[in-house]
């Protein structure tokens, strides 16, 4: 076949993508994150993702807000505790319009960023006028106004905001299974399809705050299972060993990715030797830092044969 290049045809990807915009160590996914956690009742699904969460706190810190969906968080609360949630940020019922009260968490967080940077904005402006001097007394009276409790400089509710950015937002979505939520929530639905776009700030800063969302689930695509908008929308899944082929092979026709199916299941098989054993697929993850896609847990990367590249 012959071709021919058109130079002034060429596509021309946006400076500031929303798409993985938050910066993550080399070891972990990139953010925003749609992660599956799929296996049988007991396999180790809550850890594994409490896990995968504590890492990412541990790089960001209290600049990270987590989020609980779960009627069974009591029975999980010293292991979720640890990722030091608010009571305010559990929901116990799936069902309770959770996807308004996630969107609402995205929009208030924007709005108090927002906020803040106004208001520091203004009082570098206000001590820039003090010392070059007042000459418009009604200029003078709008700036007591913004301060007219006490004038100091506004406090960050994160640290992030001395960064120019927005807080970190996760949920985590636990024991759901047969819930509207995941299965015939259309608003649900619509959340996962524009998860990272979750909290738009205004032109002509753009960009989302965002939302990273972590599901557990017992049942990938069988009567139960995950809407089709959530497994087509997913960015990783942590899948645990599982009796029932026919939805492996379904798993794997999904997150293969660029290696033959058959190719998938021997990475699984080796993922999955031990009890409590996963394999991580990541759809999107760091070629220039991480050597494969697929990890035996999270610590361990699985390169198939005929990858030249070495760990």
């Amino acid at each position: 076949m012959r071709t021919e290049y058109e130079k002034k045809a060429v596509i021309k990807l946006p400076k500031d993508s929303n798409a993985f915009a938050i910066e993550t160590p080399d070891h972990l996914p990139k953010l925003h994150q749609l992660c599956i956690a799929n296996g049988k009742r007991g396999s180790g699904k809550s850890i594994a993702i409490t896990n995968l969460i504590r890492m990412y706190k541990e790089d960001l810190g209290s600049d990270l807000r987590c989020i609980i969906v779960s009627p069974t968080f009591g029975s999980n609360y010293k292991l979720l505790s640890e990722l030091g949630i608010n009571r305010e940020d559990v929901f116990e019922d799936p069902d309770d319009d959770v996807p308004a009260k996630l969107i609402r968490i995205a929009d208030d967080e924007r709005d108090a960023f927002l906020e803040w940077k106004r208001l520091n904005e203004y009082y570098n402006e206000f001590i820039k006028t003090i010392k070059g001097g007042f000459t418009d007394r009604s200029k003078m009276d709008d700036y007591m106004l913004q301060y007219y409790n006490k004038f100091e400089r506004p406090k960050p509710k994160y640290n992030c905001y001395l960064k120019g950015k927005a807080p970190v937002l996760f949920t985590s979505i636990d024991d759901a299974q047969g819930s509207k939520l995941l299965s015939t929530n259309k608003k649900m639905l619509q959340l996962c399809l524009r998860h990272r776009h979750l909290g738009q700030f205004p032109p002509p800063q753009g960009g989302a705050v965002g939302m990273s969302l972590f599901v557990s689930t017992q049942t990938f695509k069988s009567n139960g299972g995950l809407n089709k908008t959530i497994r087509n929308n997913s960015t990783s899944i942590i899948l645990f060993k599982t009796q029932d082929m026919s939805e492996l092979k379904q798993t794997a026709e999904a997150f293969s990715g660029e290696i033959a199916v058959d190719r998938f299941f021997q990475l699984y098989e080796q993922a999955t030797e031990k009890p409590h054993d996963f394999l991580f697929v990541d759809l999107h993850y760091k070629k220039d830092v991480q050597p494969s896609g697929f990890r035996k847990c999270f610590d361990t990367y699985l390169i198939p044969d005929g990858d030249s590249r070495e760990t």
